[in-house]
């Protein structure tokens, strides 16, 4: 009898949680049940001149909720878990409750003198310290602690949890599983080898710089090596996870990227049978990363203070410049996958979004008008009073009827009933307007004729008053440039002729503005159309500048070549004889020429033309 009541505690308690759940949603009394709700992950940010940690939501590209964090000190970093936040000082961490906002515990930094690494995975908040080898393990009480004794390359994370690291020195292969007390170490690089690790369909994979080849890390020891295709450095950069199965890799003193095809088999091993790897050229600069959002990659260049994003397959997809702050910003890659540069003060953070558009976000704070308030803890009891509540305000029950007693009899005039004066509303402070946010997804097509472009966005986030206007400027690099505005309800502009006499690329700049002003530019490059020269040769009409009534012209059509230009066109014949000096001809702003030259005469002989390295169909004259 008793093991059959104590089974069913669980189910009554969860009946009960769940009808007080409801209940309490339907009131709107859920919003702040310490323990029920936690703050969603998003991205937190430490602001040292606010003395707060701010979250931004990397969906909704806004600031909002915000912890104090008292003695908060520059540079701070923040990484959470599921119900806490942690901000890792210099000397100590300061834990946050995500469901109460406020300070819980302080506990001394695990490793001084060092700045980590933080990752954050399902298994909980780490903090990789790669000089000494240490990585903790974060929680309500002083951290756990495993050494990997030695210097260890950056981390990466699995889905369950498990955080791994490659000892730079020994070759280690190293992890610490979800609940784990110490590390385990199932596979060892070759003596010598560089590298670095990375994770391929959930699985990791170690890529040897050394022997230029990638392999997945088994349980003990590694799988069979599959050729990465390129050469890479002994300092390449390895994205900690892959781009829809491209490995991503930067050489960062030959300014290029390779992606490297890594899908991983149903037996667990990298297919042998891959595309080749793509090479793409970056801009000379000083970057850091690569990271992956969603397919994106994701590359932080120090040198023009911007963030680079591409698709998988190397294809730029936006350049965004970072809002100044002091110190060099940080590409932090969030529990949700999206990408976030933190700004060295805190002020500022960047977010890149799986589909690699990209959004600068002000650190601010949360909106006056949405304050999260725990509810007040009990009473704490003396020694003749129990624990109390603070008073709550009875509810009539719904649906109920209260009998009204009959008015008394009176001889004299009663005064008319008091209607209850309701207490004056209370105006919430208004909402600071702040200029426009980013133009999202901006984007450049060409046209058919390939000499206009068409620039589309979508719209800016208003901040607080509507969007006025989009103001919109081009700079080609070979100096062309150019500048309009249009409405603020208007999300597409044609530039007239960018690519009309010229093959350079050009660089689109979109910024919104509203009442506060301008906001965010949004930047997108494209390069002109791809150009396929090519000749076609025909029989032309009779010529008569020759002797001859047999003569015809050769007919010569030229496209796809550099417009505005002159060519020297050369003719060929199988007859050893034929000798002719060329004919010169200047293509049109399209890269277009068409004209009749070199009448020909000989019947059964081949006949062809060439110029700028480009040779035309070959054409067996006849009578």
């Amino acid at each position: 009898m008793s093991e059959r009541k104590h089974s069913r505690w669980p189910l009554v308690g969860l009946v009960v949680a769940v009808v007080a759940v409801v209940t309490l949603a339907l009131t709107g009394a859920a919003k702040h049940v310490p323990g029920l709700e936690f703050i969603p992950s998003g991205h937190w940010v430490a602001n040292s001149d606010l003395g707060l940690v701010v979250r931004v939501d990397g969906a909704t590209k806004k600031p909002d909720t915000q912890v104090s964090i008292p003695g908060l000190t520059p540079g701070s970093q923040v990484v959470q878990d599921e119900s806490r936040g942690y901000v890792v000082g210099e000397d100590d961490v300061t834990i946050f409750g995500k469901s109460t906002l406020s300070v819980e515990a302080t506990v001394p930094t695990p490793v001084k003198g060092e700045r980590p690494v933080p990752v954050q995975t399902a298994g909980g908040a780490y903090l990789v310290f790669r000089q000494s080898g240490k990585i903790a393990r974060l929680g309500l009480e002083a951290p756990q602690v495993f050494s990997a004794d030695g210097p260890v390359g950056p981390p990466v994370a699995t889905s369950d949890g498990t955080v791994w690291v490659h000892r730079t020195d020994s070759g280690a292969i190293c992890k610490a599983e979800r609940g784990a007390t110490s590390l385990s170490c199932p596979a060892t690089a070759p003596a010598g080898h560089s590298g670095a690790l990375t994770v391929s369909g959930d699985r990791v994979v170690f890529v040897d710089t050394t022997a230029d080849t990638m392999s997945v890390v088994e349980q003990n020891g590694f799988g069979p090596p599959a050729k990465l295709g390129v050469d890479a450095p002994a300092n390449a950069r390895i994205a900690p996870a892959d781009a829809a199965g491209k490995v991503v890799v930067l050489d960062p003193s030959g300014n290029r990227m390779h992606l490297v095809e890594a899908r991983v088999d149903e037996k667990g091993a990298l297919a042998e049978q891959r595309p080749p790897a793509r090479t793409v050229p970056l801009p000379a600069g000083d970057y850091d990363g690569p990271s992956v959002s969603g397919e994106s990659v994701v590359l932080l260049d120090h040198k023009s203070s911007s963030v680079r994003t591409y698709d998988n397959q190397g294809r730029q997809k936006h350049s965004t410049p970072i809002p100044p702050e002091k110190g060099k910003p940080e590409l932090v890659r969030g529990e949700d996958a999206r990408v976030y540069v933190d700004g060295a003060e805190g002020k500022h953070v960047v977010v890149v979004d799986k589909d690699g558009s990209v959004q600068p976000v002000p650190v601010v704070g949360a909106k006056p008008d949405e304050p999260r308030q725990p509810v007040p803890p009990p009473v704490a009891p003396t020694s003749d009073q129990p624990a109390t509540r603070p008073p709550e305000t009875p509810v009539a029950p719904p649906n109920t009827v209260r009998p009204v007693p009959p008015p008394a009899r009176t001889n004299q005039a009663q005064p008319p009933p008091r209607t209850p004066v309701p207490p004056p509303a209370q105006t919430p402070p208004p909402i600071p307007v702040t200029p426009p946010g980013m133009p999202q997804n901006l984007a450049i097509a060409i046209t058919t004729q390939q000499v206009d472009a068409t620039v589309t966005w979508a719209a800016a986030p208003a901040n607080g008053a509507p969007v006025t206007a989009y103001h919109i400027s081009w700079q080609s690099q070979g100096g062309r440039s150019g500048a309009t505005t249009v409405g603020g309800t208007v999300f597409s502009h044609v530039i007239k002729g960018i690519w009309q006499g010229t093959d350079h690329p050009f660089t689109v700049t979109v910024v919104a503005q509203n009442s506060a002003g301008r906001g965010t530019p949004a930047t997108a490059s494209h390069a002109p159309p791809q150009r396929v020269k090519k000749i076609n040769l025909t029989k032309g009409p009779l010529a008569p500048e020759c002797d001859r009534s047999d003569c015809y012209w050769m007919h010569i059509v030229m496209t796809g070549f550099a417009p505005n230009t002159r060519y020297t066109v050369t003719p060929h014949s199988t007859s050893p004889t034929y000798e002719n000096g060329g004919h010169g001809i200047t293509t049109d702003e399209q890269g277009y020429a068409e004209f009749n030259a070199f009448y020909y005469n000989v019947a059964g002989d081949t006949v062809w033309v060439t110029t700028g390295g480009v040779e035309s169909n070959r054409l067996e004259w006849t009578e």
